[in-house]
């Protein structure tokens, strides 16, 4: 199953945009995400490693794409990298059981 996330939703709720208009996020296989060990920078505008994203989600910190975003600001520069971030985010949700 193929998961899409919007993860600028939020502020596009403030701003009163049309939901229409927004652009989803494809996120990126699994196995593309396991070619990022733990030090791979996965998004370079905010220094953000593989590592901080699946420690924040394994801990309980973050429990979602906009979670990741919010705490660490991966892919609030070019947005080159929201694929590569929601997909880790996806891959580690699935492996915790208390994800919701």
């Amino acid at each position: 199953m193929e998961t899409t996330a919007d993860p600028l939703a939020a502020i596009r709720n403030l701003i009163g945009e049309d939901e229409t208009t927004a652009s989803s996020i494809t996120p990126a296989t699994p196995e593309e995400c396991a070619t990022f060990d733990d030090d791979a920078m996965v998004c370079t505008c905010n220094n953000v490693n593989a590592g901080e994203i699946r420690s924040l989600i394994q801990s309980g910190t973050c429990c979602s794409l906009d979670d990741v975003q919010v705490k660490t600001r991966a892919g609030g520069g070019c947005g080159a990298c929201l694929p590569f971030v929601a997909g880790i985010v996806d891959v580690e949700l699935k492996k915790c059981p208390n994800a919701q």
